[in-house]
């Protein structure tokens, strides 16, 4: 929605006459004729006739003057080409280039805020030659920017630690195949220089691989009494590896998000909506890093935890299950 221009005068030419007329009294007592027939009074009304016309002039703002600020925006190897034209094709080029330039005043180009990186990243950066030369190498399937981070650091903990004027992106490519996917060293160096042109000057930026936190998962599986065990467990194993992967996995199937914490109790649910199964006991997560695992007051493991720059890798095969086959009569 466009801003509306101020009005910078709104007197009409009544509001003139009237105005004039009603000064006579005061400054000449003697001119006692207000009628239109008067000499005086024809001056006045000729007198805010013009006037009226200059005010409508002072809300007008020239073509010239708009072709001026146009070029301010668009750079000084920007022109118009308004020669030749007549007036109601000079007024559509002009509007067609007025909407053009808010058009390309839209568009992001400054990497400023988080967002602003993931978007770039997203949306741009496929359209550039750079990405576009490297092939499916080139292509990112997600991003997710971490503010005041520096997670190129070695140590998990010192990267987790605040880092002012740092922006690290974390990249994830399209390699739906693989369960850990990460992107080349030319795809972040490419990335990287066309970010680089867009950034703040006071800001330094870091293109990083996502950090897999390995999860081993066993349960207990009750099958249903006609079920086939090599089937439930096959589709067992799968459901897993897809919920949890970073490109399918999650909720909305768009990727398990970043630093979110694997719960027991999805785990448990994902099973049990496998119609094979009957139900399911025993699910345990295990990972190599003790403090990750968060236990209720009961002992009763409940999730594992992840930094924000993490997501988890998930290892799961049919000889994690102990099966078990419910009985009718049971």
């Amino acid at each position: 929605m466009t801003l509306p221009l101020p009005n910078l005068d709104d007197h009409t030419y009544a509001e003139l006459v009237e105005e004039a007329r009603s000064l006579i009294t005061n400054l000449y007592p003697e001119w006692t004729n207000h009628n239109p027939t008067d000499t005086g009074i024809i001056l006045i009304e000729l007198l805010a006739w013009l006037t009226e016309m200059k005010l409508y002039q002072i809300n007008r703002v020239p073509d010239q003057n708009i072709i001026s600020f146009l070029k301010l925006l668009n750079g000084q190897d920007w022109s118009f080409q308004d020669n030749f034209l007549e007036r109601d094709q000079q007024t559509k080029a002009l509007n067609a280039a007025i909407h053009k330039t808010l058009l390309n005043l839209e568009e992001r180009y400054r990497a400023i805020t988080c967002d602003d990186f993931e978007y770039l990243t997203m949306q741009k950066w496929p359209q550039t030659p750079e990405a576009k030369a490297l092939g499916e190498q080139g292509k990112v399937k997600r991003s997710h920017c971490i503010a005041q981070r520096n997670l190129t650091l070695t140590d998990p903990k010192v990267r987790q630690q605040p880092a002012p004027g740092n922006m690290s992106l974390i990249v994830v490519p399209d390699l739906t195949n693989s369960p850990t996917p990460k992107p080349t060293q030319a795809l972040c160096q490419s990335l990287w220089k066309f970010l680089d042109e867009r950034r703040l000057l006071t800001t330094q930026h870091h293109i990083v691989e996502p950090q897999y936190v390995p999860v081993k998962i066993t349960a207990k599986l009750f099958l249903v009494e006609d079920a086939l065990p090599d089937k439930a467990c096959t589709k067992a194993v799968k459901d897993i590896c897809q919920f949890f992967h970073p490109l399918t996995g999650g909720s909305d199937g768009q990727g398990w998000p970043f630093g979110r914490d694997i719960y027991v109790s999805e785990v448990y649910q994902l099973l049990e909506n496998i119609p094979e199964i009957d139900y399911v006991e025993a699910v345990k997560l295990h990972t190599q890093e003790t403090w990750r695992l968060n236990r209720a007051h009961s002992d009763t493991l409940m999730s594992v935890t992840l930094y924000p720059d993490e997501l988890v890798t998930v290892k799961v095969d049919k000889e994690f299950f102990e099966i078990n086959i419910v009985s009718s009569s049971s």
